[in-house]
């Protein structure tokens, strides 16, 4: 089998968020930047079938020269191979372009049997590129897989299962598809020391953003650029939590202590009810 892994860089969840000075992205400057938490289950998903059927594992990404770093961590888990579509524009590229671009070195990797990638990119919570790989190549896909229940290559043909409200869903797909994962789909591996070691010397193509051929695309290379994306972030905001405190006191006058409790249980109604409108 031959199972390709699109797969992404994304900013540190636990990283300070900070909007740039133009107001419209957030400032990367000292950002920690790691592997897209959901494709580490798409990884962990292509090596398992690996391991089942055999076959290999091709790791697919987009993005800077940084990008390295992710794409090591997934030969390290034991990816055979991986593309690297590099460039440094491509973080104002909306879904619809990078769908294009990713599906558009896909071609070149000659047939494949399944695509595992992530549910959604938790940066912009986007889970659009892998539909829109999966429609370039004239494939169908399936979302939010929980499980792979069974893939016959010999009848060509995966069955999966979606949960829903109250149960789940099967269903049954040719290949070759597209897979998106959820994170209640496997446990991923950590990379081994001798993973890491071995991960330097396996194949690692660099595809250049000069190397790409838009009129096969069916899109100018402005496409890829923040002028020519048809999705703009016109404004970004860090929302803000405002915090009020307010002290119910009894009165200066002496009351007796029953009630004194009273009123103030009164007082404290009142505030939840008008002002916090929580109950």
């Amino acid at each position: 089998m031959k199972i390709l892994v699109i797969v992404s860089q994304t900013q540190d969840t636990e990283a300070k968020i900070q909007v740039s000075a133009s107001g419209d992205s957030v400032d990367t400057g000292d950002m920690k930047w790691i592997m897209n938490p959901y494709d580490e289950f798409a990884v962990e998903e292509a090596i398992q079938t690996k391991e089942k059927h055999g076959g290999e594992v091709v790791i697919v990404a987009i993005g800077p020269g940084r990008v390295i770093d992710t794409i090591r961590q997934a030969l390290a888990m034991g990816a055979d191979s991986a593309v690297h579509i590099n460039g440094e524009g491509f973080a104002e590229t909306d879904s619809y372009a990078i769908g294009k671009l990713i599906a558009g070195e896909i071609k070149k990797l000659g047939e494949f049997d399944l695509i595992f990638t992530g549910m959604k990119i938790i940066d912009e919570e986007s889970g659009q590129v892998g539909v829109q790989v999966a429609e370039e190549l004239g494939i169908p896909h399936v979302s939010l897989v929980s499980k792979v229940v069974e893939i016959n290559t010999d009848a060509k043909k995966a069955v999966c299962q979606k949960e829903i409200d109250g149960g789940h869903v099967v269903v049954e797909v040719p290949l070759p598809c597209l897979i998106t994962c959820p994170d209640a789909m496997n446990e991923p591996r950590y990379a081994s020391l001798p993973g890491i070691m071995k991960a330097k010397k396996k194949p690692l193509t660099e595809v250049g953003i000069d190397d790409i051929n838009y009129d096969e695309l069916g899109f100018g290379k402005d496409a890829v650029s923040k002028e020519g994306a048809r999705v703009k972030t016109i404004s970004i905001e860090v929302p803000q939590i405002e915090r009020k405190l307010k002290i119910i006191k009894g009165d200066d006058e002496p009351m007796v202590k029953g009630e004194e409790v009273a009123k103030a249980a009164e007082e404290l109604i009142k505030l939840l009810r008008e002002d916090a409108k929580v109950i």
